[in-house]
């Protein structure tokens, strides 16, 4: 079927189509088009990577926007909400307002009524539902990209609550789910009232094999035999210098992806061209840039990406992982050795892929065999559509047997079913709670009743009675801490639980904070208490490890400061002891960051990388306004005052006396050091200055820009 003869597109989306290389269709599109996706008709879309599932959401999103209704598209990351926003804007130019809502949980974003295609994260939709929006019933289509995350103990609940409230806010709209290849997809589909459009077809062939003593053994083609190297840089000389191709290496671990990049960039060296050399040299340069000054991270980074390697992790920020991404699609970067998280984020596909490490750690499980389906996601990025005929995926082995039991789990083994994880009892106390406030349920029945449209309920509907128990425990708790009201069956919310249902908070989390918040009353506050707590809470975690050399340090620190803890501090021999160290060595990296220590000082330090550092200090920002609004309801006026004063000083990572000049645009911690060692403490200083002297001590540019703002601001 070619792409001409689609009914009710407008020609100038099917000339944008055939812009981008799309002429004849595939089975799975061809099928969605045919089980109604021009219809209306819900769909659950479960095929490879690289399959076209965003040119059936497409169509799916133009029959929409020709209706004149709002569309939903629920992304699982904010790198991939980022990705669709940059591909939509474009796609659709003039015709269409896409908006793009992340962040900021305590909002209701009512800009948002203007724009037709709204694409969120699954964690800002279930805040936007809290807060009440009032165009919802305007939304005719929901697109819910890689559904499969449900079946994700972290991401899983929030997505299948949110569906299960769309499904019951908007029973008319068209809901289209994509999803990687699983096994129970049409049990899935049932629960959404979707026909299922399954196939295993990709454009791109995808060999998969398994690599140990110099051998690939593939299942569906011939062996190809390496070079005598160690096989990680037997497999990048194979790739890049014999074959011109780029590979990607999934790893385990953040140091892992450093240390092997590290050795595979030795390998390109001397391959590379002079033109290339030149070019990487820029982009190096460009790396250090980003952070000011650069760190040991920074530096590593810098170092191989000068040989057309690269590591991408969480630990690294995320403008050097941009121009990672933009490079590597470019070409000009080889090799990125990565961590699992890139599997789910930006689309990044390789010729071939490489999973060096097939099995993970989990605290208290050890190292253990990933599933079937996240193995398939990572091969599903080898082969790049208009580059490559086919792909190469390939799993390290470390034995003969281990060959054979590779090929057997993984390449010929099927993707394990998705299921509920719901009943997790943070979960429960989570939605409990939001379901509460937003007057969805108002008693127990219907909080069971509710759980039961949900996929846990659909999935376990016989046996739904077992969580009864479960959620009458977390009302109890929810009670108990001042967040809901009981009369007899009858459920309704209080002020306090209202607040924190919409700072989108654990409840759990808030009571610890509340009780810490009124024993400042008795002990005060000091800044390593605050920041204990918040880093002690359930939404900082992991916090940062301990060494053996820390132990001594942080028992003194908790010794000098008991006091004035927050919490009861436990015993050397309780289970929670070392989480408390973790959460005071995470309180003293914080701390010296608001002291004015630089990225380089606390990765010597701490061990905390830039990107760490700056994701941890978004939830902290979060947790500190939760704490704001938290004390505003327990009319802490004083604490208000304080903590709005701790959120600027660890937004910049400034002291106090840096507060007033880092308000001001383009003055960041740095500049406002140097003004103040100078004599120039605030604005009113400021404003005295001349426009010679500001240009001497900032630049032209930097000085003209502060001299408009302090116009703007009264004497």
């Amino acid at each position: 079927m070619r792409i001409e003869s689609i009914k009710n597109i407008p020609e100038g989306f099917i000339k944008k189509f055939r812009q981008e290389g799309i002429k004849k269709l595939y089975p799975a599109q061809i099928e969605a088009i045919k089980k109604g996706i021009l219809k209306g008709k819900s769909l659950v879309i479960a095929t490879p990577t690289a399959s076209g599932k965003t040119f059936i959401a497409t169509l799916g999103i133009i029959r929409s926007m020709n209706a004149n209704k709002k569309i939903l598209y629920i992304v699982p990351l904010v790198a991939l909400a980022y990705e669709k926003y940059r591909y939509y804007k474009g796609f659709f130019e003039e015709k269409m307002r896409v908006a793009l809502s992340v962040g900021d949980m305590d909002s209701q974003d009512p800009w948002l009524r203007h724009y037709q295609l709204i694409i969120a994260t699954s964690e800002k939709l279930d805040s936007l539902l809290r807060h009440g929006i009032d165009w919802l019933s305007e939304v005719d289509l929901v697109i819910v990209d890689e559904i499969h995350l449900i079946n994700d103990a972290g991401r899983g609940p929030t997505l299948e609550i949110l569906i299960t409230l769309l499904k019951k806010y908007i029973p008319q709209a068209q809901f289209l789910a994509l999803s990687a290849t699983i096994t129970n997809v049409e049990e899935l589909a049932c629960w959404l009232g979707a026909s299922v459009v399954k196939s295993d077809f990709r454009p791109i062939k995808l060999y998969e094999g398994v690599c140990y003593n110099g051998k690939i053994k593939f299942v569906n083609k011939n062996s190809i035999f390496l070079d005598n190297l160690p096989m990680e840089e037997a497999l990048v000389k194979d790739t890049v210098v014999k074959r011109k191709k780029q590979l990607l290496v999934f790893v385990a671990t953040r140091r892992t992806s450093e240390a092997l990049s590290e050795r595979l960039s030795l390998v390109l060296e001397r391959y590379l061209k002079k033109e290339e050399l030149l070019n990487l040299d820029l982009l190096s340069r460009d790396i250090l840039r980003q952070l000011s000054p650069p760190t040991r991270q920074c530096q590593r980074l810098a170092k191989v990406i000068k040989r057309a390697v690269a590591f991408h992790h969480a630990g690294v920020i995320s403008a050097q992982r941009v121009l990672i991404e933009d490079n590597f699609r470019k070409g000009l970067i080889k090799v990125v050795c990565c961590t699992p998280t890139l599997s789910l984020g930006v689309n990044l596909p390789a010729f071939r892929v490489l999973i060096r490490d097939i099995k993970r750690y989990y605290p208290g499980l050890g190292s253990i065999e990933i599933p079937v389906l996240e193995y398939k996601q990572f091969a599903g990025r080898a082969g790049r559509p208009q580059y490559d005929s086919f792909g190469e995926s390939i799993i390290l082995a470390k034995s003969d047997e281990d060959v054979h039991n590779l090929i057997q789990r993984y390449i010929l083994g099927r993707p394990e079913s998705i299921e509920s994880k719901l009943a997790q009892q943070k979960s429960l106390r989570i939605y409990s709670l939001s379901l509460v406030t937003s007057g969805v349920v108002s008693s127990l029945k219907g909080l069971m009743d509710f759980f039961r449209l949900t996929f846990f309920g659909f999935q376990y509907n016989k046996e739904i009675s077992f969580i009864e128990n479960k959620i009458k425990n977390v009302l109890s708790d929810l009670e108990s801490w001042g967040f809901i009201e009981r009369k007899e069956e009858e459920l309704s919310i209080t002020f306090l639980g209202r607040r924190i249902s919409y700072l989108y908070l654990d409840p759990k989390t808030a009571h610890f904070f509340i009780r810490a918040l009124k024993m400042t009353q008795e002990v005060g506050v000091s800044d390593l208490a605050i920041l204990q707590i918040i880093a002690y809470s359930d939404e900082m975690q992991p916090s940062l490890n301990l060494t053996h050399k820390d132990l001594e340090e942080l028992v003194d620190i908790v010794n000098s400061h008991k006091g004035g803890i927050l919490m009861d501090v436990p015993l050397a021999w309780d289970d929670n002891y070392e989480d408390f160290l973790r959460s005071i060595k995470t309180a003293l990296c914080f701390l010296e960051w608001i002291n004015e220590a630089d990225e380089a000082s606390l990765l010597e330090r701490f061990q905390i990388t830039p990107g760490e550092l700056h994701n941890k200090l978004e939830i902290t920002d979060w947790l500190i306004y939760a704490l704001i609004e938290i004390s505003r309801v327990l009319n802490l006026k004083e604490l208000m005052r304080y903590f709005k004063r701790l959120r600027i000083r660890l937004n910049y990572g400034v002291k106090e006396e840096l507060i007033e000049l880092v308000s001001l645009k383009q003055i960041g911690r740095i500049r406002a050091r140097r003004l103040f060692e100078i004599g120039i403490k605030d604005i009113y200083h400021l404003k005295r200055v001349s426009s010679d002297t500001l240009n001497k001590i900032l630049g032209k540019k930097i000085a003209l820009r502060i001299k408009e703002q302090l116009t703007k601001i009264n004497p």
